[in-house]
């Protein structure tokens, strides 16, 4: 299945069922024939511009939504909560650990959000730093970050 199919039947799946994890999305893509990875569903999520939000039973699911600040930042606090394990500020750089396979995500979100107290983020496999020009703009950073996570100890 092209790309292309493979992305308007994730759209359909996602409008027709509470989709809450990638794993799900897995399994409705099986049932409708189509085999994908782990990592080709992570790329098509964000070229979807997929963001979890509520759902009617309290848990969280996979909807699209449109390119705006306050959505950009929806998306970002979403992604923050599921997917961060660690955030550590060390002088003027925020280091954060993800599960693995997401920390471009969240380097590709704080790029689109430009954040004035962000010069850049490079990003690997589950670390993506955060590079602010001083400790200060640093130290707004990482308060913002962690009021976005879901963690219970924030390293500082």
């Amino acid at each position: 299945m092209k790309k292309k199919e493979r992305q308007l039947l994730i759209k359909q799946i996602v409008l027709d069922h509470d989709v809450a994890t990638q794993e799900e999305l897995l399994q409705y893509l099986r049932e409708e024939g189509v085999e994908a990875t782990q990592a080709t569903i992570s790329r098509d999520i964000k070229e979807l511009n997929l963001i979890k939000t509520p759902a009617l039973n309290g848990s969280t699911k996979y909807t699209l939504f449109q390119h705006n600040q306050s959505s950009l930042e929806s998306k970002l606090e979403a992604t923050l909560q599921d997917v961060v394990i660690q955030l550590t500020k060390v002088q003027f750089v925020n280091v954060m650990k993800t599960l693995p396979g997401n920390a471009h995500v969240v380097g590709a979100l704080l790029d689109d959000l430009s954040y004035p107290e962000i010069v850049g983020t490079v990003a690997g496999h589950d670390t993506c730093l955060i590079i602010s020009k001083d400790e200060k703009d640093a130290d707004k950073v990482h308060n913002l970050l962690k009021k976005y996570t879901t963690l219970t100890h924030n390293e500082s």
